[in-house]
């Protein structure tokens, strides 16, 4: 079983911090690089223990720095502007307003890499995994995140 301190130690490790380093200056991202809170570890711990898998699992996919930069650049262009799915809202609710856009933490990277592990080594648990962590509208989102791996794979 994964715990918080699992991930500590997984994001602290050279493999993940060279991946984030990599991803950051590619991609441009801001990522708050303030110790991440022991309830958002936890977070991570979760997803983890749900696809039944450990860090070490990832560490082929974490390694291959292009595929996952260009993962990550695809899925946040897919995904940016669309309005999140939301349960009981009514036509006449006010639209959302972004008030602020927040720095990633750095653990950040674990939910795509979890998603490109299943999407590269077992796509058919992608599904389940995907409804398990609560995703809204899993098969629809397992069915973009597939189109997005093989356009990149290609």
């Amino acid at each position: 079983m994964v715990t918080a301190e699992d991930i500590r130690a997984w994001i602290n490790g050279d493999i993940y911090a060279n991946l984030l380093s990599a991803v950051v200056g590619k991609l441009k991202l801001r990522v708050n690089f303030d110790p991440v809170p022991d309830v958002v570890l936890q977070l991570d711990a979760n997803k983890f223990n749900l696809a039944k898998l450990e860090p070490a699992a990832l560490v082929a996919v974490a390694q291959d720095v292009d595929l996952v930069c260009c993962y990550i650049a695809e899925k946040l262009k897919l995904l940016s502007g669309v309005p999140d799915e939301q349960e009981g809202k009514s036509p006449e609710d006010e639209d959302d307003v972004v008030i602020e856009t927040h720095a990633f933490y750095q653990n950040f990277l674990d939910l795509y890499l979890i998603e490109l592990y299943f999407l590269s080594f077992d796509s058919n648990a992608l599904d389940g995994y995907l409804k398990s962590i609560r995703i809204p509208g899993a098969k629809k989102y397992s069915s973009q995140l597939k189109m997005i791996y093989k356009a990149i794979a290609e």
